[in-house]
């Protein structure tokens, strides 16, 4: 049984030969048909999780009505579904093509995560700082490793306005590198029995030492297939947005330059290995050039005013 529906040419009302024992199925028109082929694949690969994360980012689209319960094309949506789960790839007599549907990838088994090796005791990232941070750190670190906690103390006290130690404050960005390096310098100064052992026995017992080994490189191997999972899984999504129209959007707000901002003078801008080579104290002094540099427009606009103000009212006593 057909019957034509008002609307595009291309669309149709299907019996059951769309879907064997199913209800009938509407056939959307052709620019909607490739949007639900493509989504009914990534969904019965994916999960239900990406059906929501669709509906909820594509909710303002019309081409993503048919994921509401309440559509006319949810129907082939739901067929397509159970089609690409199955894997039957079975060919769609539909009016507008008569394509064969791919059948969707088998599910791999689950990778099993090995243990976690335990992290090196002495190594660390440098972020990116120049030389004679590096060497300042450093060798504070090792000061402090020897001398203890109440050395730092008392060079926090002294050096407080040296904009070269402020890695020494808590909140400061070099903090974490510089406690690492404490903690093994003190390692490497006062080291616990414990360790000892531990590197007797590496001398001792090679097997105990290469099957550490083998464990870090396996749990490297799953670091990188993950990494690629996700680098896959990534372009899929890509793919998936790929048929959404850009062009359809909506102005959220305009941002208005005025004429301050033409007068207003910036520092030159600093490209990032000029940055990284710069001390603390490099950059403490160019931020505050910066600020000093800054037009006080607003503070002048108020005194002029104020200046007309006070004119006006001698003035006005004159008389």
């Amino acid at each position: 049984m057909a019957a034509t529906v008002a609307g595009t040419g291309m669309e149709g009302v299907a019996g059951n030969g769309g879907a064997p024992g199913g209800p009938a199925l509407i056939y959307p028109p052709p620019e909607i048909k490739n949007i639900v082929d493509k989504t009914a694949v990534f969904v019965a690969r994916m999960g239900p999780s990406f059906e929501e994360r669709m509906r909820e980012r594509e909710r303002f689209n019309p081409k993503f009505c048919f994921l509401n319960p309440t559509d006319p094309y949810r129907a082939y949506y739901d067929f397509k579904i159970a089609e690409a789960r199955e894997g039957t790839g079975a060919p769609e007599q539909g009016p507008e093509d008569g394509k064969v549907e791919p059948a969707a990838e088998a599910v791999p088994e689950p990778v099993v995560k090995p243990p976690e090796p335990a992290s090196y005791e002495f190594m660390a990232d440098v972020p990116s700082m120049s030389a004679q941070d590096l060497d300042v750190v450093k060798l504070t670190a090792q000061l402090v490793a020897r001398n203890g906690r109440d050395f730092m103390i008392a060079l926090m006290k002294r050096e407080m306005r040296n904009y070269q130690f402020d890695f020494l404050r808590t909140n400061h960005s070099l903090f974490p590198f510089f406690t690492k390096l404490v903690e093994q310098y003190t390692k490497v100064l006062m080291p616990p029995a414990a360790l000892n052992e531990r590197l007797r026995e590496n001398v001792e017992n090679k097997f105990a030492l290469l099957e550490r080994i083998n464990e870090r490189v396996t749990f490297r191997l799953y670091q990188e297939e993950e990494r690629k999972k996700a680098e896959e899984e990534a372009d899929e999504e890509r793919v998936a947005y790929a048929s959404i129209d850009w062009h359809d959007f909506v102005i959220v707000d305009t941002v208005e330059f005025v004429e301050a901002d033409e007068r207003m003078a910036l520092a030159p801008p600093l490209n990032l290995a000029d940055l990284e080579r710069m001390s603390l104290t490099q950059k403490k002094a160019a931020l505050a050039f910066e600020f000093e540099d800054l037009p006080q427009v607003t503070e002048d606009a108020d005194g002029a005013e104020m200046e007309v103000e006070m004119d006006e009212d001698m003035d006005m006593d004159e008389d």
